[in-house]
């Protein structure tokens, strides 16, 4: 076993799943299993009461098994919040449900709104509950990794609006926009101002945050919208906003410390800048950064 291969080990005792994890991969189960059963109902004609009748059963039926027996799930949602291909795995039936709707181009089986409507639904419910899943694995994933207190830990607050591509995105959609409402405007479509003005709105807070202009009043420090937290282990970084996330020392190709940002250089995405005004004690943020970075990168 390599050292970045014990980094990414649980470092935590896994006894089993939380009751909210036992509960939400029953509630998943029971959709897929529900969905099985109505697909094939529909498809031998089953009556819709008959449907409406065996889905909500089959669903309550399947989530007391998981409260049940969840227990002998240890180490599931650890083992599923491992990397971004294993939290597409639950996705899977969605993608079979979706599919259904293309059987009858194939097989001797006739179309109706029946099929159609409970492969959609089944679709887009699966599909939202899978996305729980791999969240709540992910988010149990980092806590059993990264185990005790952090290293070191300070907020985050992104330094310019206009950095990089997001500066790109944002002056190239605001001017999209603008062309766009003006051509509405143009053609008698009166709903092209709304375009102008989000188009402007948009252009105005790329410049104003380019050219430094205080024009909206932004609070200093921690009272600022939108922080968030960061955290250093010996594992890597984890980003706490909205939803944990990991990031392996191996995936930061370096740590700068200016006179307005903290940069976290990260190997093939953006880097995470944070502006230095809201840091305690920035140097030592950053020493302790570097030596994480030298002994774990």
């Amino acid at each position: 076993m390599t050292s970045h291969d014990r980094r990414q080990t649980p470092t935590s005792v896994v006894d089993g799943p939380d009751l909210a994890f036992k509960a939400g991969i029953g509630f998943y189960l029971g959709i897929v299993v529900a969905g099985v059963v109505a697909l094939a109902a529909i498809a031998a004609d089953a009556s819709t009461a008959a449907v409406l009748v065996t889905t909500p059963s089959t669903v309550v039926a399947t989530l007391l098994v998981a409260l049940v027996f969840g227990d002998r799930l240890s180490g599931l949602p650890e083992q599923l919040g491992r990397n971004r291909r294993r939290r597409l795995l639950p996705a899977l039936p969605a993608a079979v449900f979706a599919t259904a709707l293309l059987v009858p181009a194939v097989l001797p089986l006739e179309s109706t709104p029946r099929l159609t409507i409970a492969a959609i639904a089944l679709t887009f419910v699966t599909g939202a509950t899978a996305v729980g899943i791999a969240q709540m694995s992910r988010n149990r994933y980092v806590d059993a990794i990264t185990g005790d207190e952090p290293e070191v830990a300070w907020t985050w607050h992104r330094t310019t609006f206009d950095t990089g591509l997001w500066g790109m995105i944002a002056a190239g959609g605001g001017v999209l926009l603008v062309v766009s409402g003006f051509s509405s405007i143009a053609s008698g479509n009166g709903t092209g101002v709304w375009f102008v003005g989000y188009g402007s709105l948009a252009l105005l807070l790329w410049l104003s945050d380019r050219r430094g202009w205080d024009a909206w009043g932004l609070p200093d420090g921690e009272d600022r919208w939108g922080n968030a937290d960061l955290e250093a282990y010996e594992a890597g970084v984890v980003v706490d906003r909205f939803e944990q996330k990991l990031v392996p020392w191996d995936r930061i190709d370096g740590v700068r410390l200016t006179e307005g940002e903290l940069v976290l250089e990260r190997r093939r995405w953006f880097d995470l800048r944070c502006d230095r005004s809201v840091i305690d004690d920035p140097e030592s943020v950053h020493a302790t950064l570097e030596r994480l970075h030298v002994e774990n990168g």
